[in-house]
């Protein structure tokens, strides 16, 4: 017997968090009847944007990601609870705000007594697994019947043969059980290896946001980034092929999504769209109409566990913060979530920031406005940043570029999303929107309670790397200063 605690009481540091209950399961044998539940299939990309054809980049070439969205439903208005790696990904297997179980800040392991997704689902009688980047540390890993072999050739290139193995093995193994299946795949995180990644992308045919340089150096790194997103597009469809030659392809809901935002400037680590806005597309046979959009409202991948575990007939914990959107998935013309609610934290640098949005505005609070916005080491070591502080140095940055190196900054900024898009005109100081700003910040603070968020001045780590120069001085993560 395994007990997880989804209730109760965790402490946090110098915090006690208080749950409604707690919660005890046995694993269970599978009955040695057919399954009549679906498999469960999910792809994540990381660092991805929304670059693929299916989301109206023409320059891209996504033809298997593409077809998945012909084949189910595409979601437009998705976001993420975190525009970093581990935070996002440990709120969406939990169905938890990362800051309520303590792994808000990058590299932060999931405590051992906070249950995920595939424990529900290996307790139902489903074979789990998970293969590639997972980064939600040991005590998660447990919770899956297997953890396959393979990885990448070296420098990030093509998957090994060893990774196409251990997918099919995993998949005969299932035999007359449901599955449970989540690949991490490393693209398109940086380092950039063209060397070990064909071109498939011209950096003449890129589409640069405003944000970025329009230069040669900012091009080849975004044609960089595209041709990893191919790479991985293809590796999706060489599995569907497998899983498809296995038989199973018919009775299995296919997910495709991303952790966070491309890993440019003012996009990953960022609450803006570019920064957490994720891919959401679901493939189900026979039960999602081909070709279907879903932008009536809006998503929260910390609705992503309750979601899956309801399509499998499965309920979810009452006890979360995440509730399932399967009706939209099913039924299109159903309304999502009038407002979706994000945070960054420590990454290289840290950072206490949050956000609310609805679908025409944004609202979000930097407690450390007196200092340079925070950005990751992987992004400001990267030809696009380079390419940054150069024009800055010449003074030839547009007003929008050199948002991100300002200080003091806004502590809040608001967002007209439906006349700004790239969010680069702060209106928090028009009285005509005071009202808005006054609704969306009650709300904010309203969430913060609730999801038992900590204050700014508790739970902070020293930066590593310089917000000014974006220089990497320092490794590791450093020890957490809970005043």
């Amino acid at each position: 017997m395994k007990t997880f605690l989804t209730s109760g009481v965790l402490k946090k540091g110098k915090t006690w968090l208080c749950f409604i209950g707690s919660t005890c399961f046995m694993q269970s044998a599978w009955s040695q009847q057919a399954p009549t539940r679906p498999n469960v299939l999910v792809f994540i990309a990381d660092d991805v944007g929304m670059d693929f054809g299916c989301y109206g980049n023409p320059a891209i070439k996504t033809p298997h990601i593409d077809r998945l969205a012909s084949e189910g439903i595409r979601f437009k208005n998705a976001y993420l609870t975190a525009p970093q790696s581990s935070p996002s990904r440990t709120s969406m297997m939990t169905g938890m705000f990362a800051h309520t179980i303590g792994t808000e800040d990058l590299h932060t392991p999931l405590p051992e007594s906070i249950r995920m997704m595939p424990s529900y689902f290996s307790e139902a009688g489903y074979y789990t697994g998970c293969m590639l980047k997972t980064h939600w540390g040991p005590e998660g890993n447990k919770q899956f019947d297997r953890m396959l072999a393979g990885d990448y050739l070296p420098n990030q290139g093509d998957l090994t043969e060893k990774a196409y193995e251990s997918y099919t093995r995993f998949l005969d193994d299932s035999g007359t059980r449901p599955f449970f299946l989540w690949i991490g795949f490393k693209d398109a995180h940086r380092p950039y290896n063209r060397d070990v990644c064909p071109q498939e992308n011209h950096p003449d045919e890129v589409i640069v946001p405003p944000f970025l340089v329009d230069g040669p150096d900012t091009r080849r790194d975004l044609a960089d980034y595209y041709d990893e997103i191919t790479r991985m597009d293809g590796d999706i469809g060489k599995m569907l092929s497998i899983l498809e030659e296995k038989g199973k392809l018919d009775n299995t809901i296919i997910l495709f999504l991303s952790d966070n935002g491309m890993p440019f400037p003012r996009s990953k680590g960022s609450l803006y769209d570019s920064g957490i806005q994720t891919p959401l597309i679901f493939s189900w046979k026979g039960n999602i109409p081909p070709g279907t959009v879903h932008d009536n409202g809006l998503v929260s991948t910390v609705d992503l566990a309750p979601t899956l575990l309801s399509l499998a007939g499965i309920a979810p914990p009452r006890d979360i913060y995440g509730k399932s959107f399967h009706e939209l998935i099913l039924d299109p013309t159903q309304r999502g979530r009038d407002y979706i609610f994000s945070e960054r934290n420590w990454h290289n640098t840290d950072e206490y920031t949050r956000s609310i949005r609805s679908e025409k505005y944004k609202l979000i609070y930097n407690a450390y406005y007196h200092l340079p916005a925070g950005t990751a080491t992987d992004l400001s070591t990267s030809p696009s940043w380079y390419e940054l502080k150069e024009r800055q140095r010449e003074g030839l940055l547009t007003e929008a570029q050199l948002q991100q190196f300002a200080a003091p900054r806004a502590m809040v900024e608001l967002y007209d999303l439906e006349n700004d898009p790239y969010e680069l005109h702060n209106i928090a100081d028009r009285q005509e929107h005071f009202a808005e700003a006054k609704k969306l910040a009650r709300l904010l603070v309203k969430w913060q309670k609730e999801t038992l968020d900590h204050p700014h001045w508790q739970r902070k780590r020293s930066d590593t790397n310089d917000r000014v120069t974006g220089f990497p001085l320092f490794d590791g993560v450093p020890e957490l200063q809970d005043e």
